[in-house]
């Protein structure tokens, strides 16, 4: 028997919480573009190399920031780092994140228009990072011949602070990227996706009767699709 509905929206619920706070840096974005997936590849791919011919695009290299593309069969996928400002001169920062992009094509030729859904993530050798130094650390602290208390003070504190500041790095990195490709797809056609009339022959409307609201008449229509299929797998069960 399948799992009833409030027990799978518990555990997507936890799973997406869980991905929110050890995985994911950056909420979903989604950007519309005039022009095929192979047009906008190689748009990204030639910004990622700074030119004088683009100097609308000055500020996307700022501090030394430079961008890596890996072109993937549905999509790409981004990488950027930092020049380090101290130590060796060529010495640069690692990344800390990674940008998904997933394109969906939709129309033909000149009408051809793109969707692009970025989704960021920390890499794991951040995530990783942020757990084993700090554990390393607290390895070495425990064995002190101070209080307990303090002990654990210090040791929550360093998984904290470790956490906190990787989390940072990749979300500033995650965010310096989507606007990376937000900025360069600007020099696309914009997509022209015509509206949904409010009326016509071909939509067709329900109303929820007695005014209620459409969300009360989906989980009426929920309840009562859940139910229909509970009895025919109970049904199935007793043959």
């Amino acid at each position: 028997m399948s799992q009833p509905p409030v027990i799978v929206a518990a555990q997507g619920g936890l799973r997406s919480l869980l991905a929110r706070l050890f995985w994911q840096v950056h909420s979903p974005v989604t950007v519309l573009v005039g022009a095929p997936p192979a047009v906008c590849l190689q748009t990204l791919a030639t910004a990622t190399r700074p030119s004088t011919k683009r100097l609308h695009h000055r500020d996307l290299f700022q501090e030394g920031r430079r961008y890596y593309l890996q072109p993937l069969a549905a999509g790409f996928r981004l990488t950027s780092d930092t020049r380090v400002f101290w130590g060796e001169r060529r010495r640069r920062t690692g990344s800390a994140a990674v940008l998904d992009g997933r394109f969906s094509a939709a129309g033909e030729n000149d009408g051809m228009v793109t969707l692009m859904r970025l989704n960021a993530r920390m890499t794991p050798v951040a995530l990783a990072t942020a757990l084993l130094l700090p554990l390393f650390i607290a390895s070495i602290v425990a064995y002190m011949p101070w209080d307990r208390s303090i002990i654990i003070t210090l040791i929550v504190a360093l998984f904290a602070l470790g956490w906190i500041s990787q989390r940072f790095n990749a979300a500033y990195q995650a965010n310096e990227m989507v606007f990376f490709v937000r900025k360069v797809m600007e020099d696309l056609p914009q997509a022209n996706v015509p509206e949904l009339v409010a009326h016509g022959p071909d939509l067709v409307v329900n109303k929820p009767a007695n005014n209620e609201s459409p969300s009360a008449d989906f989980m009426s229509e929920w309840e009562r699709f859940y139910g229909e299929q509970v009895a025919k797998e109970r049904e199935g069960e007793s043959e």
